[in-house]
């Protein structure tokens, strides 16, 4: 015989401060569990949708990011001579050579953060992925001025159209501010490819090569790799599609923020798991002669058993439903951290996704059947005339 649904859930307003710290503990679970995913999938979503698949970028062997990147200027012609580039409709090629560059800024609150400098050409907002101005102008070719992505403006003081940029003993006017689909470019600075390379030194080589794809990505991709393969002038670079190239870029700080999601979860579940297990522990103990009658009225050990563990897992989803709740707040906050791909400051907003709630309230569901499993084999194995004699 099954014990009705209701009861085991009215049982949770039997207890009420006890099921209030049980709830509490696991909403704090939740609630961090969330937040932590939010800014793993925030950060993942702006750096990974920063490339497009039609665009392809072409790097140094062995380099993870543009940063460490060095593409000879006789290499990048060989590059801008391929057959598979796409044209616009003027008949100019949709290829860009730029150089990335990180330099130490002063925040105006103090204290410094990496800012990363794009030597750009004017056919760069173009050929990147969703790349609009909002405000100002874009820079004039050949000059020192900058544009500054949205983000970073926002993040950053001192970044604003009309403001001066200090970069490497030079003064770099503010013209423009660009968006860019809440992507890291965002979070950059970009000037004039070859004010970029004289201020910096960076003559004789870029950081990378990208075009836009004149067919299919996959076709392309897999010519230009056997292109650079057997020509020897080439055989130090490598190529990737743009996309590919990001998502790379956010792995390592996606799973860095993944294991201490895991770490921080693991060590505070134990600690709400105990709090389930001791409101388990204190109700069995109270309804003893409760649970002797239900056994001598018919109802089997299994559904004593069964009644304990859903009224722990009813408190473990009032405690996910909590938390879920507290956490929706951070949805679109706009933050930033160091990427340690690129080692620039890289913007980004917290996401929220409803397969966040769902693998929170998940967890928080296995903190409750933990939680409740030994107390509710306690109920169950005790017998009739013992439980009546002891309540």
């Amino acid at each position: 015989m099954v014990l009705p649904l209701n009861y085991s859930l009215s049982s949770v307003l039997v207890r009420k401060s006890a099921s209030a710290m049980a709830i509490g503990g696991i909403a704090l679970v939740v609630l961090v569990l969330v937040f932590l995913q939010a800014m793993a999938e925030g950060l993942r979503r702006a750096v990974a949708t920063s490339g497009s698949p039609r665009s392809l970028i072409v790097l140094r062997k062995g380099s993870d990011a543009e940063l460490g990147s060095q593409v000879l200027l006789e290499d990048a012609r060989i590059v801008a001579s391929l057959p598979w580039i796409a044209h616009d409709p003027t008949g100019q090629p949709l290829l860009v050579n730029e150089v990335v560059v990180v330099v130490a800024h002063e925040r105006q609150n103090g204290g410094q953060a990496n800012l990363s400098i794009r030597g750009t050409e004017p056919l760069s907002p173009t050929v990147h992925h969703g790349v609009r101005l909002t405000a100002g102008r874009w820079l004039k070719p050949g000059s020192t001025e900058a544009v500054v992505g949205a983000a970073l403006a926002r993040r950053m003081g001192g970044l604003g159209i009309g403001q001066v940029l200090e970069l490497s003993n030079q003064r770099w006017p503010i013209v423009g501010v660009f968006e860019a689909d809440g992507s890291a470019l965002e979070s950059e600075v970009w000037i004039d490819l070859d004010a970029c390379q004289a201020a910096f030194r960076r003559r004789s080589v870029y950081s990378s090569v990208l075009f836009r794809a004149a067919t299919d990505p996959a076709e392309v991709l897999r010519g230009l790799r056997r292109t650079l393969e057997d020509d020897p002038r080439l055989q130090t670079l490598d190529v990737m599609t743009e996309d590919a190239y990001y998502a790379k870029q956010s792995k390592l700080m996606h799973d860095v923020i993944l294991v201490l999601t895991g770490v921080l979860t693991a060590i505070m579940s134990a600690g709400a798991i105990v709090g389930a297990m001791n409101t388990m522990y204190a109700a069995v103990s109270q309804r003893q002669r409760e649970i002797g009658c239900l056994l001598a009225l018919g109802f089997t050990p299994e559904a004593i058993w069964l009644s304990f563990i859903l009224e722990s897992i009813a408190l473990s989803l009032v405690g996910a439903a909590l938390g879920c709740l507290l956490s929706l707040p951070f949805h679109g906050m706009a933050t930033g951290t160091l990427n340690w791909t690129t080692f620039a400051e890289t913007a980004f907003r917290f996401r929220i996704t409803p397969a966040i709630l769902l693998t929170a309230t998940l967890v928080a569901v296995g903190m409750g059947f933990l939680g409740g499993f030994l107390p509710a084999f306690r109920a169950a194995r005790l017998r009739v005339v013992d439980a009546l004699r002891r309540g």
